[in-house]
């Protein structure tokens, strides 16, 4: 009886392990079995099979919350993310030192689907447009000083832009020194008129001191000393002070009055460091002071911004096209290129000397396009490159990925801009911008 019931537990392990899926050992179960043995190895059999099964238990849990974890699929209660499954065990891959190596760093490569293009070999046409102002003719600026301290009794020019012609009285100044000079000349021309040596220096003496010619014969032939002496202008323009804004400074003033400068807006008259303001009847004045500063509009100066990446390209004597907003094209040369730059500029300011133009007023905004020779090598859109300030930047397509290479650019014109570093047939993005991340954190190989 208890032969039958080992036989009977014996059968009984066969079938459920062959129920679990054990083949080896239900092949090797046809020997009689104990009772208490059976009760043991059903016991080891459950806990292999419920370990098992624990192992293949998936977890899910938030890439960005790694707190949060979950046994199904779902959303992140934090965040909103997407759960991922967790790896299994030995599905872990280990980063050793060699691997590490051949895996590039995330801002060396990136995935896109942008457009590629290719460099070309050819000959363009390089043109530069750049802008700027119309200003004074330093050269046609001058000073009317007087020779003598004194007293201002009558002053006719009173505001500025105001115009003055050759030969016109400006001032009449009370001056006791000019008083002595004067009576000196009387008194020699008087006592002693055959003294000529004397004579005539006295008369250089009133001529240093500002006396003209017929001042002189007038002062002879009347023999009574003048209190005061007329200032006479010795030019032609337009009076200018220390108030109006310098050359290189955009800002534009306000409308003249009437009669200065043809009418129009003045701006950035070209000062020198002498301080002159417009004086006033009544005001002393010394020796060598200058009392005003006169303009000469009839010669102007034109300049322009040049962007410091065509300083190189750029010579005097280039040709220009010069639209002076006419309707008309000017051909212009380039006479003087700035060999400094200004405070807080990027630009090299680039002059043109022209005659007055109809229509062409001071502190009017003008664009010109430098025409220069044609220049053959390797060019690209400019849009592909990005410029990094010290660097320039193109994104390379290598197998399937994207690497930024640094170039040297060399001439700009019409969207194009002829490259150096790259060949060809290198496939290139089209537009660098859409593969900058928001830090423009870019990392090249040297």
């Amino acid at each position: 009886m208890r032969e039958k019931l080992k036989n009977k537990w014996g059968l009984a392990v066969r079938h459920w392990l062959l129920a679990v899926g054990c083949w080896p050992l239900a092949k090797g179960s046809q020997w009689p079995i104990a009772k208490g043995q059976l009760i043991i190895l059903l016991f080891v059999l459950a806990a292999v099979s419920c370990a098992k099964k624990e192992a293949h238990v998936e977890t899910y849990t938030c890439p960005m919350h790694p707190t949060v974890v979950s046994d199904k699929q779902g959303s992140c209660p934090v965040c909103g993310m997407d759960l991922v499954r967790k790896a299994r065990a030995g599905e872990e891959v280990h980063i050793t030192e060699d691997l590490n190596k051949l895996l590039p760093s995330t801002n060396e490569a990136i995935v896109s689907s942008i457009k590629t293009i290719k460099g070309e070999f050819k000959s363009m046409a390089i043109s530069i447009p750049v802008q700027g102002i119309v200003t004074y003719d330093t050269r046609t600026e001058y000073s009317i000083p007087t020779r003598v301290g004194g007293r201002l009794e009558k002053v006719y020019l009173k505001y500025a832009f105001q115009k003055v012609s050759k030969g016109q009285k400006v001032a009449e100044i009370y001056s006791p020194e000019l008083m002595t000079a004067q009576r000196e000349l009387l008194y020699v021309v008087e006592n002693d008129p055959d003294n000529q040596p004397l004579i005539e220096s006295a008369t250089t003496k009133l001529s240093l001191l500002g006396f003209t010619s017929k001042q002189t014969e007038e002062l002879i032939k009347k023999k009574e000393a003048s209190s005061t002496i007329s200032i006479y202008s010795p030019y032609d323009g337009y009076v200018i002070n220390d108030d109006q804004p310098q050359s290189n400074s955009p800002s534009v003033a306000p409308a003249s009055m009437n009669g200065g400068m043809n009418s129009s807006s003045a701006t950035n008259a070209t000062i020198s460091n002498s301080p002159v303001k417009l004086i006033r009847q009544g005001d002393y004045v010394t020796a060598g002071q200058v009392l005003f500063k006169v303009i000469n509009t009839s010669e102007l100066r034109i300049e322009l911004n040049l962007p410091l990446s065509a300083v190189g390209s750029i010579k005097i004597k280039n040709e220009l096209d010069l639209d002076l907003g006419n309707n008309e094209i000017e051909k212009a040369q380039i006479d003087f290129i700035q060999p400094f730059l200004n405070e807080g500029q990027e630009f090299v300011k680039i002059r043109l000397y022209i005659s007055k133009i109809k229509d062409l007023q001071i502190g009017q905004l003008v664009h010109a396009t430098i025409q220069l020779k044609p220049s053959e090598g390797l060019w690209i859109p400019t849009a592909a490159i990005l410029d990094q300030g010290l660097t320039q930047i193109v994104f390379i397509k290598d197998r399937g990925v994207f690497k930024p290479k640094e170039i040297k650019t060399e001439k700009t014109t019409n969207g194009w801009t002829e490259v150096k570093g790259i060949t060809s047939s290198d496939e290139i993005a089209s537009d660098a911008h859409y593969l900058v991340d928001s830090e423009n954190f870019i990392k090249t190989k040297n």
